[in-house]
């Protein structure tokens, strides 16, 4: 199924089963009289299933959970898009798959995943915005069932037996470390945190002297595709950051990203090679597992990307970044860690962040924030946002300029 086609499903199927579960969670809730005690807590079950950075973001909060005295099992509920993800981290003592791909495969493997589950100890539902997980989190009748809420999401209220609030002004990291604070578990600091990580991951060794590795990861999920720049931008990026590296060391770049970011990344290859003389170019998208392309970041000098998932593991491991953002606030995203080395090109403008706030970007994907993230001295037009979004049609007619 298309990501569009999971949403309406989500929206429409999760709330029609949200007005039919929820008379019956509240009466339920009175009978029983059940106590939602967090301890003992012997098995505590994570739900994800879109956004694989996500997971990195919350990585302290899961450390945290997964050291408490008594839990038995840590487990995650998630997609197989998420999955190796949810691997990468070394984190979970079993990985809960529901395929996503049709309607049949969805029901058959949760179900399964229902009856796994049921009557566990407590469940985190880390998808804010989703219906389904919360109906999910619902069915498997856990003790206690931890959600996010946010001013558009009262729905939750009296089916989650706890709600931690989501700010979005603040940063998600945030609200993720309430979970770990909700079970009295102390977080881990950066350093903790990343010596854990590169002891699971086991990352490549670095490069001997007299030779600069560069990783590239300007690819992201179908989620808010808008985050990316085009290939002529990324080859002024990298000619500049490549040429001073090159009079003194060999260079290698090294491209990252999925099976079906390798057509874009061939022909920014194809720009680099001719451009950026001495430096060896290597394409990497669809020939290693999500795990060899976090150890080959743990190897680099420093990654050069967009705000994705890969971004947040090489922070995990303490690497060098530099990051381009424009639809996403990095100050909502990036945890401020001592020690970490981030060089952050952020333009704010009228519109941005949009993801999150609007179901379509107001510039219809003409992502003019990552143009100016790209090239800061850029010309503007007056106005930019609202002359691109009248160029979109009646759709957006609201936000034509008079």
């Amino acid at each position: 199924m298309q990501l569009r086609t999971k949403l309406i499903a989500d929206y429409y199927i999760g709330g029609l089963l949200h007005v039919v579960l929820k008379p019956a969670a509240i009466l339920l809730g009175k009978v029983l009289r059940r106590k939602h005690s967090l301890h003992p807590c012997g098995t505590l079950t994570v739900v994800k299933m879109l956004g694989g950075g996500s997971l990195a973001i919350a990585y302290p909060s899961f450390l945290a959970l997964k050291r408490m005295p008594g839990l038995r099992r840590f487990q995650i509920v998630t997609t197989p898009a998420i999955e190796p993800f949810a691997r990468a981290l070394g984190i979970f003592d079993e990985i809960l798959v529901i395929r996503d791909d049709s309607v049949i495969a969805l029901l058959v493997d949760g179900l399964g995943a229902l009856r796994r589950l049921f009557r566990t100890d407590a469940i985190v539902d880390l998808e804010i915005y989703s219906r389904l997980t919360t109906v999910f989190s619902l069915l498997t009748c856990a003790r206690n069932r931890i959600g996010f809420y946010t001013d558009s999401s009262y729905w939750r209220r009296r089916i989650s037996s706890h709600l931690l609030f989501c700010n979005f002004s603040n940063g998600i990291y945030l609200s993720y470390d309430q979970i770990a604070t909700l079970f009295g578990a102390a977080l881990p600091d950066a350093d903790d945190c990343r010596a854990t990580f590169r002891r699971s991951l086991a990352p490549q060794a670095a490069p001997g002297p007299g030779k600069r590795t560069i990783a590239v990861a300007p690819c992201c999920s179908d989620l808010s595709p808008e985050r990316m720049l085009r290939q002529d931008e990324w080859l002024g990026i990298l000619r500049s950051s490549v040429a001073a590296a090159a009079q003194s060391a060999s260079v290698e770049i090294h491209l990252l990203g999925a099976r079906k970011d390798r057509p874009y990344l061939e022909s920014l290859g194809s720009l680099l090679a001719p451009a950026i003389q001495g430096a060896a170019v290597f394409n990497h998208a669809g020939e290693l597992s999500l795990v060899e392309s976090i150890r080959i970041l743990g190897s680099v000098d420093v990654l050069l990307c967009i705000d994705s998932a890969l971004l947040h593991y090489a922070r995990l491991l303490g690497v060098r970044t530099i990051s381009y953002w424009g639809p996403t606030d990095p100050r909502t995203l990036l945890r401020p860690w001592p020690g970490s080395a981030d060089e952050i090109h952020y333009r704010k403008i009228s519109c941005s962040p949009c993801v999150h706030l609007a179901q379509q970007p107001p510039c219809g994907g003409n992502n003019l924030c990552m143009r100016l993230a790209a090239d800061p001295n850029r010309h503007e037009d007056p106005n930019p946002i609202w002359i691109i979004a009248e160029r979109q049609g009646d759709r957006y007619a609201r936000f034509s300029a008079p």
